[in-house]
């Protein structure tokens, strides 16, 4: 019977020491980021096998994160990545960006419509509306698709709380209201 609370303790340690790594990646990866960003804005050092990044700001929240290239694995765990093949920041069609719901993108769940997202890149500011926000299936995939006009699409994975592969998205789409500012 000392065996299933040791395992059950044993689980419980291994669940905080993961989840513990995946934070300290998150926040290295930010910092990295944050770092390369310095450096853009700079241009001090090496600019060749520089990433193109973008700053990410929720101003009603407060909060700010350097968006990576590529939704890959290495990427979305150092912080929020932008869809290869989705448009780039300010142009016509969709700039698609995922993120972790249990890291960065866990302050989705405090996004409200008509408020504004910014999106800095190449010099040059971004201003954005949310216009709605949605809960949909793992599989729908219609918030992905090109678009005719400029637009912002979040997306997490949902319920924030789900343990576990979460079964639903969370989907943020904006709309561009200020082409630029230098």
């Amino acid at each position: 019977m000392r065996a299933l609370p040791l395992a059950i303790t044993a689980a419980g340690l291994i669940t905080a020491l993961i989840g513990g790594a995946m934070g300290l990646a998150a926040w290295v990866g930010q910092e990295e980021a944050r770092t390369e960003w310095s450096a853009q804005l700079t241009d001090v050092g090496d600019s060749a096998g520089r990433q193109e990044l973008t700053r990410l700001s929720f101003p009603a929240q407060g909060a700010e994160f350097i968006v990576w290239e590529g939704a890959t694995q290495k990427n979305l765990l150092y912080g929020p990545a932008r869809v290869a093949g989705s448009a780039a920041p300010g142009t016509s069609g969709n700039c698609i960006i995922a993120a972790h719901r249990d890291t960065h993108f866990r302050m989705l769940r405090d996004v409200r419509k008509d408020e504004d997202i910014l999106l800095a890149r190449d010099g040059r500011v971004y201003r954005y509306r949310i216009m709605g926000l949605h809960i949909v299936k793992a599989a729908d995939t219609r918030y992905y698709g090109p678009a005719a006009t400029p637009t912002l699409t979040l997306v997490t994975c949902y319920p924030f709380s789900f343990l576990g592969h979460a079964p639903k998205r969370f989907i943020v789409q904006a709309q561009l209201v200020e082409p630029s500012q230098s």
